[in-house]
């Protein structure tokens, strides 16, 4: 956690109508109001409200500090790792026969024609590119992430 803010929690207060209904009377209910804890993120040096998912609050103090985390990351990495995949991407275009040997494993592996204990994982990835003498300028897990997603 960072020392320049915190999540802090505060109640919610929502007044609800009375219903009157004279078709119906049974289905008249009474005005009411629900109460509910929501959490901020607040700076702890000036007490400014830095985050309150515009308005509503978060209702946990977990899911306060993720959002504001990921409304505050680096955009910088996200870039790099852009180009990171675009990379892999036109590595494996170019490299067409080695994507070709790995979707086949992956398949007959999933169809149970393989050894139970052969998954498709970094280490096959890093035996298939030993046998087709390559050498990326990235790591077989990230070849074996940005091949999941296509």
């Amino acid at each position: 956690m960072n020392n320049t803010h915190k999540a802090v929690q505060y109640v919610v207060i929502t007044h609800h109508d009375e219903i009157f209904n004279t078709e119906e009377p049974w289905d008249n209910m009474h005005a009411y109001e629900s109460r509910e804890i929501r959490y901020r993120i607040v700076s702890t040096e000036t007490g400014e409200i830095l985050d309150d998912a515009q308005g509503y609050g978060y209702k946990s103090a977990q899911k306060a500090y993720a959002a504001y985390a990921y409304k505050h990351r680096d955009k910088k990495k996200d870039k790099e790792k852009q180009a990171q995949k675009k990379q892999i991407e036109n590595w494996m275009k170019e490299h067409r026969a080695f994507t070709d040997t790995l979707d086949y494993y992956a398949f007959e592996i999933a169809k149970g024609a393989m050894a139970p204990e052969d998954k498709v994982n970094a280490k096959l990835v890093e035996e298939l590119l030993a046998k087709f003498e390559l050498s990326p300028d990235f790591t077989a897990n990230e070849l074996l992430t940005v091949w999941k997603k296509n």
